[in-house]
């Protein structure tokens, strides 16, 4: 009997946000729930599931968890670092990434971004990274290290840079990377699809051109 694919998933911290939102405001079944579900529970309705994250993500997310919700320190830590929780009980266990380079390469080339991706594995008690991060730059580097097939953010404008291809839909993107593609894409397109059963990866991107034409790159 064949092992199902385990489906490779990076999160942005907006999708945690809009998850602990959701909760707050009373609303069930959104989008960024039921990613945060997948990755929680290692599991969704188009099979398991792995949670790709860093320690940048991790300390960042802790930082906006201060800043913006008025946790303690030791609280946004101990939520934040829920997330190696999540990794290590995930479909294919591995620790949070060490991604080198973090937040200071400009990737106006593949080539300059594979001199920047680097990838280690790292125990919890890893020194801090950074204090804050103005920009998505760690979030691509976590995915394309890790090889996720999908990277989920609210925020999508701020990924399709450099080599992106641009689709004629607004909630996908397509990143070249190493000879494969990353999918790029909002909360609801992905949840969508994953609900049906289906990963929304890149080869399933392609296999539609109907469905998701190619648009321009966004320089």
């Amino acid at each position: 009997m064949t092992a199902a694919r385990v489906i490779r998933l990076t999160l942005d911290i907006n999708i945690f946000v809009a998850d602990m939102l959701a909760k707050i405001h009373g609303r069930l079944g959104t989008a960024a729930s039921m990613l945060v579900d997948a990755v929680r529970q290692g599991a969704c309705p188009a099979g398991p599931v792995q949670l790709v994250t860093s320690i940048p993500i991790i300390e960042n997310y802790a930082s906006v968890l201060r800043r913006h919700f008025a946790y303690t320190k030791h609280e946004a830590e101990e939520k934040a670092w829920l997330l190696e929780r999540y990794v290590l009980d995930g479909a294919m266990p591995e620790y949070p990434r060490l991604v080198v380079g973090s937040g200071n390469v400009a990737f106006e080339t593949e080539d300059q971004m594979r001199t920047a991706i680097a990838t280690f594995t790292v125990s919890a008690d890893a020194n801090k990274l950074f204090d804050e991060v103005n920009d998505e730059r760690y979030v691509l580097e976590t995915a394309l290290a890790g090889r996720a097939d999908i990277l989920l953010t609210s925020d999508i404008d701020d990924f399709t840079r450099g080599p992106a291809i641009k689709l004629e839909r607004e909630d996908v993107v397509l990143y070249p990377f190493a000879g494969s593609r990353l999918v790029i894409a909002k909360p609801r397109f992905a949840a969508h699809w994953l609900r049906l059963g289906i990963i929304p990866d890149a080869a399933f991107v392609e296999e539609h051109p109907d469905d998701f034409q190619l648009g321009s790159a966004k320089q």
